[in-house]
């Protein structure tokens, strides 16, 4: 009884508290709810705050006050700053009201009331929509040189490379001429293909380009999907795809399967909407302070673009990966066992290939690529693994530790009802017996 505890916050906000914790309900007993003020409200605003400033507005600067008013009341959002917004207007009108008289070639001849009389010329010159100035960032030549080196030693992706080369070229273009390079084009990123195509690999590639490039400021890159982004109850998917957006602030936010935000309606379908409207709305408030990179499979990523107007405006980069050729994924697949320090005898290595092309020509959209190939890479390993263990310590003195044999990878048939590709199993052969 000797304490009163008083809380206070934005609307949203203060429901998610609210809702924390079962106890704090029912501890508040009152509840006041602050509208946002009306135009003609904010005017009158306007008018106390001229007083308490000292100033007074002709009556074309009233009108231009009150103009931008509605204009920014029209616009508004949840960080729409009411009578805080209407006093800084005040206050920057004051400020170029004390520069013009500076300025003049005799200010101490004007009168009192001139001194004090805020003219439209000086409410005009309010940049009511300033952004903060983005960072001028050099190109760091040795993390650009690092980065590329990536991408061209990654296999196949040809015409992925080409289209990354001349992004770059044009950017550093931009840059050398001193032109506005987060004005000129979006550098959000769609990237289109099916599973195990390289999709995530190259995103964090192109993320260190662009930070390289100084178009980002510090060039991480937060991963996540509609589980990061959506929340079970009305008004906390926006602050939860706010929370991950202003992780990525300087950087990039990738959303996989990003096409799960508009797949769900009826269940849930609204509050993916909830997460792809606050997505964009920081896109355009915050353009240039992060980038957005969506990914997903052909079709589902198609379906997305058209399914908000304002998808397709806000990415005009798309990247699409292609299936791996036989060839490519017998390059990856020795690549892989290099990794691991495994060499394939002549036989073993003639097997995979055959495998991986069998399996290529009856592949389906849930083919899994590179993904596929490290299952195989790793299944391979295992049965060698467990040929060694079989040995006895003699035996095993007397035999090549890192040689993968014929035997080690004679479970791969050549047979298609051996395997099955699925969402759940992509890649993987099915059980003997099913």
């Amino acid at each position: 009884g000797d304490l009163a505890v008083i809380v206070a916050g934005y609307p949203k906000e203060m429901k998610h508290f609210l809702d924390s914790n079962p106890g704090l309900k029912s501890r508040f007993k009152l509840y006041f709810e602050f509208s946002d003020y009306l135009p003609q409200e904010l005017s009158q605003i306007a008018d106390f705050a001229c007083r308490e400033k000292g100033v007074v507005l002709t009556e074309k600067a009233k009108k231009k006050i009150d103009e931008i008013i509605i204009n920014a009341f029209r616009k508004r959002d949840r960080s729409f700053g009411n009578a805080r917004f209407v006093y800084d207007l005040i206050e920057k009108s004051k400020v170029n009201l004390g520069l013009r008289i500076m300025s003049e070639d005799d200010p101490k001849r004007m009168d009192k009331e001139e001194l004090s009389l805020v003219r439209l010329g000086d409410v005009e010159k309010i940049d009511v929509e300033a952004r903060p100035e983005l960072p001028n960032i050099p190109v760091d030549e040795p993390l650009l040189k690092e980065s590329l080196d990536q991408l061209y030693r990654l296999i196949g992706m040809e015409n992925i490379k080409a289209q990354i080369s001349e992004l770059v070229r044009l950017v550093r273009f931009y840059r050398e001429t001193n032109r506005d390079v987060l004005n000129s084009f979006f550098l959000h990123t769609v990237f289109i293909g099916n599973p195990g195509t390289g999709k995530t690999t190259v995103a964090r590639i192109l993320t260190q380009i662009y930070k390289a490039l100084g178009v980002l400021e510090r060039g991480h890159m937060v991963e996540t999907d509609r589980q990061g982004l959506v929340a079970g109850h009305v008004g906390q998917t926006a602050i939860k795809t706010a929370e991950r957006i202003d992780e990525s602030m300087g950087g990039v936010l990738f959303i996989d399967e990003a096409y799960s935000l508009t797949q769900r309606a009826g269940s849930g379908g609204d509050f993916g909407d909830e997460a792809i409207q606050t997505l964009l709305k920081r896109m355009e408030d915050h353009r240039g302070r992060f980038f957005v990179f969506v990914a997903g499979y052909p079709d589902n990523m198609e379906a997305f673009l058209k399914a908000n107007p304002g998808l397709n405006s806000r990415f005009d980069k798309i990247l699409k990966f292609e299936d791996y050729s036989p060839k490519e994924l017998n390059r990856i697949a020795l690549q892989m066992l290099a990794q691991e320090n495994v060499v394939p005898s002549p036989e073993a290595e003639e097997h995979i290939k055959e495998y991986l092309a069998f399996l290529h020509g009856y592949r389906d959209k849930y083919f899994g690529n590179a993904r596929t190939v490290r299952n195989i890479v790793n299944e391979a390993i295992k049965n060698h693994n467990l040929r060694l263990a079989a040995l006895s310590p003699e035996e095993r003195a007397h035999t090549p530790a890192n040689l993968l044999t014929i035997e080690d990878v004679q479970s791969f048939k050549t047979d298609k009802s051996s395997f099955v590709f699925n969402k759940q199993s992509i890649g993987f052969r099915r059980p003997a017996g099913e």
